[in-house]
């Protein structure tokens, strides 16, 4: 092929890069521009649908409800959401796992186990405290929390209920195996410290949630340490 050729060639399609660009970056632009939308009319249903389930519960809860709650149109929300069963599951597997993270961080940095399980219960405690509605979801299925398989709720958050239990599980068991607890079968023992907080917390719920957090995290820690510690 002849060099002139050759150089208009190359010319011809670093022209039409060139104009391609462009538009690339435009069509980048706005595919992030709406990535960025459904992310953020997401996190508002999400908040919004858990401050509705909290108050209705999840049967009696519309999805008008919701998307007044969030601050979004009907529309909007089935184009990020197929409807209010799997709001309902999405705010409970985002907070599942935000709370087995609260009590994994809060016990991660300790070596003493009774310190592991003090910590791993109040990082539990504060979470459902900093979040009211998500504890009222909780509460208002019903479900026993230390009850096996039932405190998880639902058969699809089974996995998440499990992974906590054995962390207080492993806890449990150290603290036994050391002399620290009295002796007992650890998963038993981990489910009853469970059963505490649900106690406490529905408690906290139905007096109006008035006392002070500080103070209901200080009452279950006294109680734990009071029924398991060995004197």
């Amino acid at each position: 092929m002849p060099i002139a050729k050759t150089e208009r060639a190359t010319a011809k399609r670093a022209t039409a890069k060139s104009a391609k660009t462009p538009v690339r970056k435009h069509q980048d632009k706005k595919e992030n521009a709406k990535r960025a939308r459904a992310d953020l009319n997401r996190r508002l249903i999400l908040e919004g649908a858990e401050r509705v389930f909290a108050e209705r519960g999840f049967d009696a809860a519309k999805m008008e409800d919701i998307v007044r709650e969030a601050g979004v149109s009907l529309g909007t929300a089935y184009t990020v959401f197929r409807g209010k069963a799997e709001i309902y599951r999405d705010v409970h597997e985002a907070g599942d796992t935000e709370l087995l993270e609260r009590g994994a961080e809060a016990a991660r940095v300790l070596t003493d186990p009774v310190d592991i399980v003090l910590a791993g219960v109040r990082g539990t405690v504060e979470y459902f405290l900093d979040r009211p509605d998500f504890l009222r979801m909780h509460l208002r299925e019903g479900a026993p929390w230390a009850f096996d398989t039932s405190g998880a709720g639902s058969k699809d958050r089974i996995g998440a209920w499990e992974q906590g239990m054995r962390m207080m599980t492993a806890a449990f068991a150290r603290c036994v195996d050391e002399g620290r607890f009295a002796p007992g079968d650890p998963r038993t023992m981990a489910r009853l410290a469970v059963a505490m907080q649900q106690v406490h917390l529905a408690v906290w719920v139905e007096n109006g949630m008035q006392r002070e957090p500080g103070e209901v995290v200080a009452e279950i820690l006294d109680q734990v340490r009071r029924t398991f510690v060995v004197k």
